[in-house]
C-alpha cells in the first residue's frame, strides 16, 4: 500500500502547476520523503476551495470519532482507502456522500518488492516520466477534537489494483495509489459525480507513463535519523535482483 510518498516541489512550482495560492500559514516545506505514520500536515486541494492549498493531515479521522485515543487508532488504518471497497466502509461512506474528495500533490512514492517468500525486501522509488508533479486521488474528513476544540482535517490516499509495473514491485499486495490524469483532476473534484463516475476515475495509471528504480535501504535504516534528503532517492543497484529478472 502507499504509506510513503514524496513532494519535493517548491512552493512556486505547486502554485503554477495547480493555479492555486499557498498561504504562509500552511507552513509548507518540500520533502524528499514523507512517512504517512508521522501524520504530518501536507497540501491538498478541495472542491470548495480550488484556488488555494489547505494543510490536511494524512490518515483520515471520520467525523463520528469519539475521542483522541480512538482517533489515534483509526488513523493508523486509514492512510490508504481501497477504492473498490470505499463506498461500503463506515470510515469513508460519509465523506463520499458529502463529495469530500481532494487532490494530493506528489512527486513520487515508495514501495517495496518482496522476494524469497517475503524474507527480503527491496525499496523502489516510483514517479511519472513526463509529469514532475502529479496528483493522487484522496478523500477527506473533518473531526472536532472535543478535548482541544480544534477542527482537524485529515485525508486518505485512494488505492487501486496494480498495473503490470506495480504488480512486479508491490508483489505482496499488488496495489498502487490512484493517480489522476491531469485532464481529470477537476472531474475528481466535481461534487456532482455519481458512484460510477468516481469508480471510473480510480483505474490504474498506464504503466508506460511511469518509471521506477531501486534505492538503498537507507529508507528503512533506523540509524538514519533524517531521511528527508535527496540521497534517499539516489538509484542503488542490487545485483541479485538483476539475476532474478534475467
Amino acid at each position: 500500500m502507499c504509506y510513503h510518498k514524496q513532494d519535493k516541489a517548491i512552493e512556486a512550482e505547486l502554485q503554477v502547476r495547480y493555479k492555486a495560492v499557498m498561504r504562509p500559514e500552511i507552513g509548507y516545506q518540500p520533502s524528499f520523503y514523507e512517512n504517512g505514520f508521522d501524520f504530518k500536515p501536507g497540501p491538498v486541494i478541495t472542491a470548495d476551495r480550488p484556488k488555494e492549498f489547505q494543510a490536511f493531515k494524512w490518515g483520515l479521522i471520520p467525523f463520528w470519532t469519539k475521542s483522541q485515543a480512538d482517533a489515534v487508532q483509526i488513523r493508523l488504518k486509514t492512510l490508504n482507502c481501497i477504492s473498490e471497497e470505499m463506498f461500503d466502509k463506515p470510515a469513508y461512506r460519509d465523506a463520499l456522500k458529502a463529495a469530500q474528495r481532494c487532490i494530493i500533490p506528489c512527486t513520487g512514492f515508495f514501495e517495496w518488492r518482496w522476494v524469497n517468500g517475503g524474507k527480503v525486501k527491496y525499496p523502489y522509488f516510483i514517479h511519472l516520466k513526463d509529469e514532475p508533479i502529479f496528483s493522487l486521488a484522496g478523500i477527506y474528513s473533518s473531526w472536532l477534537d472535543k478535548t482541544t476544540g480544534e477542527e482537524v482535517y485529515t485525508y486518505s490516499v485512494l488505492t487501486t489494483r496494480a498495473n503490470p509495473l506495480m504488480e512486479k514491485i508491490h508483489n505482496s499486495k499488488k496495489r498502487m495509489p490512484v493517480i489522476l490524469d491531469p485532464a481529470h483532476e477537476q472531474d475528481w473534484l466535481n461534487p456532482l459525480l455519481t458512484k460510477d463516475d468516481v469508480l471510473a476515475l480510480c483505474e490504474p495509471m498506464d504503466q508506460v507513463r511511469m518509471d521506477a528504480y531501486t534505492i538503498s535501504r537507507m529508507i528503512t535504516d533506523r540509524k538514519v535519523d533524517n531521511k528527508n534528503s535527496e540521497s534517499i532517492i539516489r538509484p542503488f543497484e542490487y545485483p541479485e535482483l538483476g539475476l532474478m529478472d534475467a
